[in-house]
């Protein structure tokens, strides 16, 4: 995939978060649940455990004085055979450490909406982050991974489902909509130029923009 192609199909980007996720991520940057994880205010033995195991449900976490949330894994428990998916000798821990290292975006709007519906009725209120696409390319194209697969999910096939290559790069990436776009190791507060705005849905529908 070119990155003109990149463009034609990722013309809108979007992350879903709890409210106050924009608020953290101005302070802190867009870390990834590993950097989080390493950050944050816990035991050692929970620690290795967030790091090597899926989150059967959502943890928060204090990080540098923030309370932050890291979403459920909930969809990997639905295979009790999990460990059977892994290919390229990967165990669940390492495919774990693959998951925790990058940022998660939507390309969809259908699927970004469908999450930020579910969460709100959930949670409430959630905030939207919305990134230009050209920007997040300009910035940091060489950390941007792109997979065909839900990859915090399992398809309801037999086989192998989870291997090293499942994150591709843009260039290596074919001409079609990813169904995930990831960046690596995340984003830095002086790289958040890439978010066009930010604004928290609310349970009752409505929208409030929030400071950049």
């Amino acid at each position: 995939m070119t990155p003109e192609q990149f463009l034609h199909r990722c013309p809108t980007i979007w992350h879903v978060g709890p409210a106050g996720a924009w608020d953290g991520i101005r302070r802190l940057g867009f870390r990834t649940a590993d950097q989080l994880i390493a950050a944050a205010d816990i035991e050692d033995s929970l620690r290795s455990q967030l790091r090597a195991e899926p989150r059967r449900t959502s943890i928060e976490m204090r990080v540098e004085g923030r309370t932050v949330t890291l979403r459920d894994q909930a969809p990997l428990f639905k295979r009790k055979d999990f460990a059977s998916l892994m290919g390229d000798g990967m165990t669940v821990g390492d495919w774990i450490e693959i998951l925790n290292r990058r940022v998660y975006l939507f390309s969809d709007r259908a699927a970004m909406e469908k999450i930020l519906t579910k969460y709100v009725n959930l949670e409430g209120a959630q905030d939207v982050i919305t990134f230009s696409p050209r920007t997040l390319l300009e910035v940091c194209r060489h950390r941007i991974e792109l997979s065909a697969q839900k990859t915090g999910a399992i398809a309801r096939v037999a086989g192998i489902q989870k291997r090293r290559d499942t994150f591709l790069s843009v260039g290596q990436f074919p001409d079609k909509r990813p169904a995930e776009i990831t960046v690596l190791d995340g984003l830095t507060v002086e790289e958040l130029g890439v978010v066009a705005f930010a604004e928290r849905v609310h349970a009752d529908g409505s929208r409030t923009k929030l400071e950049r």
